[in-house]
């Protein structure tokens, strides 16, 4: 079988899709970066405060972005998960409530974090496909 160089192919195709995620990360998002997750296992997605809504019941964000922070790692070198915050809000409906944040005044769903990771796979083949 002979090889061909579809490198302007490949280039343009990755191009778009550069320009697509420029798009998505320029347009407003919520960024939320657990310190703990790695002991935990888990993430804290934010439904209120102090009695009031808050976190994702109140963002008008397209997008919410966890960063899976690591001490271990370069601030360059951390993991970064971007869900569709409308998906993310019917995702996190079957996960547990529970107090946490600061002086235990908020309340948030406790995701594991390899659901997540799991759930921001399928969206993507559901999208591939």
């Amino acid at each position: 079988m002979a090889h061909t160089n579809k490198f302007d192919l490949d280039l343009q195709f990755g191009k778009k899709y550069e320009n697509l995620f420029q798009k998505t990360i320029e347009g407003q998002v919520e960024c939320k970066c657990d310190r703990i997750w790695h002991k935990t296992s888990n993430l804290y997605i934010e439904i209120e405060s102090r009695g009031k809504p808050s976190g994702i019941k109140v963002t008008t964000a397209k997008n919410y972005v966890f960063c899976l922070h690591s001490k271990d790692r370069s601030d360059d070198d951390q993991i970064w998960l971007v869900i569709p915050t409308n998906l993310l809000k019917e995702f996190i409906k079957d996960y547990p409530i529970r107090n946490g944040g600061d002086n235990y005044t908020s309340k948030g769903h406790i995701v594991p974090a390899k659901d997540l990771i799991d759930f921001q796979i399928q969206q993507q083949k559901f999208h591939v496909q």
